[in-house]
């Protein structure tokens, strides 16, 4: 049975703004009325890096959440974590319990994490960090082939996994409107994909959340474009 946060469960997130998997879990957050404090390592200064860090999460990476004595790093963990700790009967719907229909969330998130996150990761961390110049065309082909997948999915029910919102769209709606900045959607080849992402970012945590968050990104990559 999902618990409320208390004083006595104070949630504590490593988070940047820029960050679309940091973004999807504030939206959780915001969606379930959940109060984060929050910390913000200096990631081109690589705090993310020290020893310090490094024993909170092994792989260095935000976010990461601090639940009391509790702690989960990786996104979709976080997100998973939250809405079956303090989801409650909106955690049923946004990640359902049906071993089949949990599966296809599931199946989303993975995708996510292992395909089209990295398709952002390749383009925005050595622009970042190693001054690349932009997206190159294997870039832009790489995000095509991820839209191609979200058509798919898309094809078979209003949102990626079922037909209702679930955390598979927070996830994967902050990293396509991230590969917008990258490489835009083709209307004429996705239109399923163009339509959702519409439709995610009219949601309230989106505008609350994302919005602003990915505005700071596509303003840091245009930034060093232009530099590099």
């Amino acid at each position: 049975m999902a618990r409320e946060a208390t004083k006595l469960s104070r949630l504590l997130l490593y988070k940047a703004d820029a960050s679309p998997p940091s973004c999807a879990v504030r939206m959780l957050g915001d969606i379930l009325g959940l109060h984060f404090d929050f910390k913000e390592p200096k990631l081109l200064a690589m705090e993310h890096k020290t020893s310090e860090f490094k024993k909170l999460n092994p792989m260095a990476t935000i976010p990461v959440l601090q639940d009391g004595d509790f702690v989960v790093s990786e996104s979709h963990a976080i997100m998973q974590y939250l809405v079956g700790e303090y989801g409650g009967e909106m955690g049923k719907s946004l990640y359902p319990r049906q071993p089949r229909a949990r599966a296809l969330v599931d199946q989303c998130m993975y995708f996510d994490a292992a395909v089209m996150f990295h398709s952002v990761k390749a383009v925005a961390l050595p622009t970042l960090l190693h001054g690349k110049k932009g997206p190159t065309s294997e870039d832009t082909v790489n995000i095509d082939e991820c839209y191609a997948v979200l058509e798919a999915y898309l094809e078979r029910n209003n949102y990626v996994a079922t037909d209702q919102l679930t955390i598979a769209d927070l996830s994967l709606s902050t990293t396509t409107a991230a590969t917008q900045i990258m490489h835009k959607l083709d209307n004429n080849r996705f239109p399923r994909t163009t339509d959702w992402l519409a439709r995610m970012s009219e949601e309230t945590s989106f505008k609350k959340v994302a919005v602003p968050g990915l505005a700071l990104l596509k303003k840091m990559l245009h930034a060093r474009w232009e530099r590099n």
